[in-house]
């Protein structure tokens, strides 16, 4: 038996029985209106003073640095973190990390009822070219659905995976409330799930701009940073297109990794490249463009493909994703993306990741990503051992375990905030709106862009501001303030 055969073998033992996970989800929140303005002055600044509520119990607005929470209830409070935020996004090496939480309210897919999934499955946009596979699929999910309940897209990825390892290595059929599922079965609904999440992340990728102002904002705050500084790398673990399309908006040039006109190809040196505009060539002088963004997709994207006639190993970009070609480049969330992670082009991007967060002097902010990828975890884990290496988690909320049971993987978070290190700072605080998506919050894209993330350019203009009325005001004897 060959490794990778061995591999499946190993998956298969550690899923051997299918068990069904409820991910259970705090109560709802509701946000009381905030008061007040930022101390720092920052222009439609309304997080302050901000307090959530989750059933009859309150939980504020609040952030770990350490293990004890501080609570943000006053502007001095705000002004506190805002302070932070700046000295971090000032720091050399700044990277940032963003999960599916930033497309969530755009669309993007999440854990789900499997009867919802079978309404999703039967619209003709996603499905099957094959009716009989169609069929065949829809039936499968039949089966499932009285076991599975809530079920996540990796958790179903997972069991289909199971059921065809059980079969095609150790001969056995699979048999779920007394009726067989057969490794065919299973690799239909695969491939109806697969080709359904390819599409809403399309559907995503094709929003209306207005809906892409949270993207642009934290985009263009992290382009204020001084040119003296190396550029901002920003890596994604989403396959949807909104933070090209943000930064198109912005008119941001960026490096992708992908070079060429007519066929955009990925050559992952690029990103090593910078621009510069032409200097002074008698005094030897260049000056480097400013508004430059490196852009890292960890997990692929839906407009790569791989280019048939010139082998696997090379990839090409599309500019936008065709719907009959699905996933070609994409390592889909099922117990395969471990071993696909080690394949190029994976591979390459992982390792960009590892080298800048691993540098000195690296910041690392992470939003919409819950630490459920042991992959990714490792590598950021791996970078707190450098002393001058910090982490800050944005999270609309925080889930603890129950009193006297081990963590699992949802209370990672919550894990970070007990280690009482100085360098983890924990953002936390969310409002779910009426389709149970969080609309705001200090731990939501939509309020930590537009009202924590520290807007340096209104900060410099507010201090030459102060320092201009000073001169005004200051009376002829008085020496110029220092």
């Amino acid at each position: 038996m060959d490794e990778a055969a061995n591999g499946l073998v190993h998956l298969l033992l550690l899923l051997s029985t299918s068990t069904f996970h409820n991910s259970s989800q705090r109560p709802l929140a509701t946000v009381l209106p905030p008061k007040g303005l930022c101390q720092l002055g920052l222009s439609g600044c309304t997080t302050c003073a901000a307090i959530i509520r989750r059933g009859s119990a309150v939980s504020e607005n609040r952030y770990y640095l350490g293990s004890s929470p501080i609570v943000l209830k006053t502007d001095e409070d705000y002004s506190r973190l805002i302070q932070r935020l700046r000295q971090y996004l000032e720091v050399r090496n700044l990277s940032v990390l963003m999960g599916n939480g930033c497309s969530i309210p755009l669309g993007s897919p999440v854990i789900g009822d499997a009867g919802s999934l079978k309404g999703e499955f039967a619209k003709t946009k996603y499905q099957l070219t094959d009716s009989a596979c169609q069929a065949t699929a829809l039936k499968t999910l039949e089966v499932l659905l009285p076991k599975a309940g809530k079920i996540g897209i990796e958790p179903l990825l997972t069991v289909l995976a199971n059921i065809q390892a059980n079969e095609q290595l150790l001969g056995h059929q699979t048999t779920i409330g007394g009726k067989p599922v057969s490794a065919s079965d299973a690799r239909s609904l695969e491939q109806l799930l697969k080709k359904w999440l390819f599409l809403k992340c399309k559907e995503v990728s094709e929003t209306e701009d207005s809906k892409l102002r949270f993207h642009e904002e934290l985009l263009r705050r992290i382009l204020l940073r001084s040119t003296t500084l190396p550029r901002a790398k920003i890596f994604t673990l989403n396959y949807d297109l909104l933070i090209e399309r943000a930064l198109d908006n912005l008119g941001v040039l960026y490096f992708d990794g992908f070079l060429g006109t007519i066929n955009r190809t990925l050559r992952t040196e690029s990103y090593h490249y910078d621009l510069y505009y032409p200097g002074e060539t008698t005094e030897g002088r260049v000056t480097r463009v400013d508004r430059v963004i490196h852009l890292y997709k960890l997990h692929g994207s839906t407009n790569w493909r791989r280019h048939g006639s010139k082998g696997a190993e090379v990839v090409i970009r599309h500019g936008s994703p065709q719907d009959t070609e699905y996933g070609d480049v994409m390592i889909y969330p099922s117990p395969l993306k471990v071993t696909e992670m080690n394949g190029y082009p994976y591979s390459e991007m992982f390792r960009h990741l590892s080298a800048q967060i691993t540098q000195q002097q690296s910041v690392l902010l992470v939003i919409g990503y819950r630490f459920q990828d042991s992959h990714v975890n490792r590598l950021i884990y791996q970078a707190l051992s450098i002393p001058s290496f910090v982490l800050v988690i944005v999270t609309p909320s925080l889930i603890e375990p129950a009193k006297g049971s081990e963590p699992g993987e949802e209370h990672e978070i919550w894990r970070l905030t007990q280690i009482d290190s100085k360098r983890i700072l924990v953002i936390v605080g969310g409002e779910k709106g009426a389709d149970g998506n969080y609309v705001s919050g200090a731990g939501t894209l939509q309020d930590f862009s537009t009202k924590l993330m520290p807007d340096i350019s209104e900060l410099n203009t507010e201090a030459k501001a102060n320092e201009e009325l000073a001169k005004i005001l200051k009376k002829p004897s008085e020496p110029d303030a220092k």
